[in-house]
């Protein structure tokens, strides 16, 4: 299954220079901003049972090092833990290709592992047409059930075949949004070789997450994304916790009444996940901060 969305970009060219680690050499990691993005949230994939460390999307840009190499997210299970029992069934991806060129990436997803992926369970290749700014989702051949006691990869692979082919945006802050893996060098976190990190845009659809009925329509979780305060609407709200994208707990009180207001400003950019005990039961609810 395909979802393409379009939206209108313009380039300008940056050179990022990565300070030498030990045994690791110099590495060079080039990249390319997107400007003048114009993407309309409601036709991404960031609602619904779809997961990204990323929360806005405006300024994207697109990564290369000169040579092959390997990139993307490591969830940890921590925050795996809150989908136990469903699936990873498809991943999205942003066509960062060069104009008019198709090329082949390969996706691969791993469980267990801290510093690197540990044993793989789904790999496939896909092809992106080299329409720049589309947004694709496609379907696993092989779904990967989450258990929630593993931590879990998606990393993405080229070939070296076209000099920019890693979307990316601005830091989120999280050290699991920035791993890269090279040949010879290992996986590392891209801010520990790297004066300007960035954070990898790709998204994962947890299939069977709406048991927890996170599209409660009796709760509502508004602005969203936001970038300081929220407001929860809810009858008979007894219980308000917010935890963040590792899987730790940032916000938990008792509440009272049909309506409360947080201050998420204090946080920082990426999703968040709220979850609301009412006298009917437990939803979540899924926020995005924007800075």
């Amino acid at each position: 299954m395909k979802k393409n969305v379009f939206f209108l970009l313009m380039c300008s060219f940056a050179t990022i220079g990565m300070a030498q680690a030990q045994n690791r050499g110099d590495i060079q990691l080039n990249a390319t901003e997107l400007n003048n993005v114009m993407i309309p949230q409601d036709q991404l994939p960031s609602v619904g049972s779809w997961f990204s460390y990323v929360g806005d999307y405006s300024s994207p840009s697109i990564l290369g090092i000169g040579m092959p190499f390997n990139w993307g997210y490591m969830l940890p299970a921590s925050l795996m833990n809150e989908y136990k029992g469903c699936s990873i069934t498809q991943f999205a991806f942003l066509d960062a290709g060069e104009e008019q060129f198709a090329t082949t990436y390969t996706v691969n997803i791993y469980l267990d592992g801290d510093a690197a992926p540990g044993s793989l369970v789904s790999t496939q290749q896909f092809e992106i047409t080299g329409t720049v700014g589309d947004v694709v989702t496609f379907e696993l051949n092989t779904p990967v059930l989450i258990d929630g006691s593993q931590n879990i990869w998606l990393t993405f692979y080229n070939d070296g075949s076209i000099q920019y082919p890693a979307p990316a945006v601005a830091d989120v802050g999280n050290p699991n949004s920035r791993w890269i893996g090279i040949d010879g060098y290992g996986w590392m976190d891209m801010a520990s070789v790297s004066s300007e990190a960035y954070s990898w845009l790709a998204w994962v659809y947890i299939d069977g997450y709406d048991w927890i009925s996170e599209n409660n329509e009796s709760i509502s979780v508004y602005p969203n994304p936001t970038t300081g305060n929220v407001n929860i609407v809810a009858p008979g709200m007894s219980h308000i916790t917010v935890m963040n994208a590792l899987g730790q707990m940032v916000y938990d009180a008792n509440a009272a009444g049909n309506m409360t207001s947080l201050d998420m400003s204090q946080y920082q950019t990426g999703i968040y996940m709220v979850r609301v005990t009412t006298e009917s039961g437990e939803s979540m609810k899924r926020i995005s901060i924007v800075k």
